[in-house]
């Protein structure tokens, strides 16, 4: 399954520090996002970077983190879930996972 849901030969993956992005003609997108080597995403002109904390996010996403996941399954990490769209008809949503209290890693999720 790719974020697109295109098969053209041009789609390609592109990787940096471990994280993953999809390019489908002019547009990329992140699959994966992890939070290391001083990367960080800016959501409406705010960054967002391994300092910071789940408080702050608390903030940009209150109902995300009021409803967060809980410990993933390998007990170690705290999961927050966006969904995709605000309509909510979509089945994808973002994970963001968070280490020490700290933003850590962001993974793009759809059921196949």
């Amino acid at each position: 399954m790719t974020i697109f849901d295109t098969e053209a030969q041009d789609d390609q993956y592109l990787y940096k520090s471990g994280s993953r992005f999809e390019t489908s003609k002019d547009k990329v997108a992140v699959d994966e996002f992890w939070f290391l080597n001083g990367n960080f995403i800016t959501y409406k002109g705010i960054s967002i970077d391994a300092g910071t904390t789940m408080d702050y996010m608390q903030r940009l996403f209150p109902t995300a983190v009021k409803g967060r996941l809980g410990m993933d399954k390998e007990g170690k990490l705290w999961v927050i879930q966006l969904q995709e769209d605000e309509s909510g008809s979509s089945d994808g949503h973002i994970k963001i996972f968070f280490k020490n209290g700290r933003v850590y890693f962001m993974h793009w999720w759809f059921p196949c």
